[in-house]
C-alpha cells in the first residue's frame, strides 16, 4: 500500500490502494473522493476525505480525529487548524461518538464540536438532536451551547419540531 508524507503529516488510502500519484491528485482536491488515512506522528491522526464542491472550493470530512500523547488539552483544536490550513476549505466533521457536518456526536463531545463550530474552526455539525449547517445563525450554536452547559437536551428548532417522532430532521 502506497503512502506519502504531505505537508508533515503520512497519508495513505484507507480503503484499497492508491499509487502516489492518485493520493496527490486526492490531496489537491482535484481526484474522486476517497477515505484517506493520515498521521501526524507524536501528534494526531484519523480518516478524511476530500472533494470539490459545486463552487468549487475544497470540503474536507473528518471521519475520525484522535490526538495522541499524554497533554492533550487543546491538541484538538490544533489538529483541525492544521488540516483546515492545508486544505484551506470547509471542513465537516462525522463523528461516531468515540473519541471526538458532526454524526451521532455523543452529549460529552458536543459542547467541543459546538465551540468548534462558533470558532470558525468547522462548518457543518450533525447529530441525532443538532444540526448547525453553515447557514445555521452564530446565534442558534450560541443557544444550543449554553443549553448543554445547564445539562438541557439542545434540541435544534428543527429537532424540537420532531420530537417524540423517533426521527431527527437536519436544518
Amino acid at each position: 500500500m502506497a503512502e506519502i508524507e504531505w505537508k508533515g503529516i503520512i497519508w495513505k488510502a484507507a480503503y484499497g490502494d492508491l499509487s502516489i500519484k492518485d493520493l496527490l491528485t486526492i490531496l489537491k482536491g482535484h481526484g474522486p473522493m476517497e477515505v484517506l488515512r493520515f498521521r501526524k506522528p507524536g501528534a494526531f491522526w484519523g480518516e478524511l476525505s476530500v472533494s470539490l464542491s459545486p463552487r468549487g472550493t475544497k470540503e474536507i470530512t473528518i471521519y475520525h480525529l484522535e490526538v495522541e500523547g499524554p497533554r492533550r488539552r487543546g491538541m484538538g483544536r490544533q489538529a483541525l487548524l492544521c488540516l483546515k490550513t492545508i486544505f484551506r476549505g470547509e471542513v465537516f466533521v462525522e463523528d461516531p461518538g468515540r473519541v471526538i457536518r458532526v454524526t451521532n456526536a455523543d452529549q460529552a463531545s458536543l459542547p467541543f464540536w459546538i465551540k468548534m463550530r462558533l470558532e470558525g474552526i468547522i462548518d457543518a455539525l450533525e447529530s441525532e438532536s443538532v444540526s448547525l449547517t453553515p447557514e445555521t445563525p452564530r446565534e442558534e450554536a450560541e443557544r444550543l451551547l449554553r443549553a448543554l452547559s445547564e445539562g438541557r437536551e439542545p434540541l435544534t428548532e428543527t429537532g424540537a419540531e420532531n420530537a417524540g417522532q423517533g426521527k431527527s430532521k437536519t436544518a
